[in-house]
């Protein structure tokens, strides 16, 4: 990995940073559902498919984000945003973003591995993030780093996300409790 440097960014500096995601894939997560069982089938598109979208850091519907920013000199090469849900004490991660000439040199490892120590340090029972099922390099990213699927949403983002072939999957990542005694 080249030498990236890492640092809590300044919510007043990086509130409304515009987030540009984009990802190419040839496979995807096909999801059935009856009334009472669902399931999810990989399957491989025709023809490779290119999705983009775009997000904000510090959005106001986060708890208390923080966000860790990898630089290589002063270009952002890679960003994390979380906060932790109070209501049920998990982390969600919320955004994470590597720019496209620093992808697959382990960047998203790094910067995961650091929010998840802080969010351990929060006390957090767990970390928990979003994707949908046509983001198959990010699910396989997230499996990787031990993430395990904990719900499927059928009507998320519309009434016809089966259809659409953009079902909202959520990975959760329980952190081991250790009792003393």
């Amino acid at each position: 990995m080249e030498n990236f440097t890492f640092a809590w960014l300044d919510r007043e500096t990086y509130e409304g940073y515009p987030l540009k995601f984009s990802y190419r894939t040839d496979r995807h997560y096909r999801v059935t559902a009856s009334q009472w069982s669902m399931s999810l089938r990989e399957e491989t598109f025709p023809e490779p498919v290119e999705k983009a979208f775009t997000d904000e850091l510090f959005g106001d519907w986060l708890e208390a984000p923080v966000a860790l920013g990898a630089f290589l000199g002063e270009e952002l090469a890679g960003v994390i945003e979380g906060s932790v849900e109070t209501w049920h004490n998990v982390f969600r991660i919320s955004n994470l973003l590597i720019m496209e000439p620093y992808r697959k040199a382990g960047l998203g490892t790094a910067l995961m591995g650091r929010m998840l120590a802080h969010a351990k340090s929060l006390d957090c029972r767990g970390a928990i993030l979003e994707t949908q099922s046509c983001n198959y390099p990010a699910i396989s990213f997230y499996r990787k780093q031990g993430f395990t699927l904990s719900r499927i949403d059928l009507r998320e983002y519309h009434n016809d996300d089966i259809l659409r072939g953009e079902v909202r999957l959520d990975f959760f990542l329980a952190f081991s409790q250790q009792k003393e005694g």
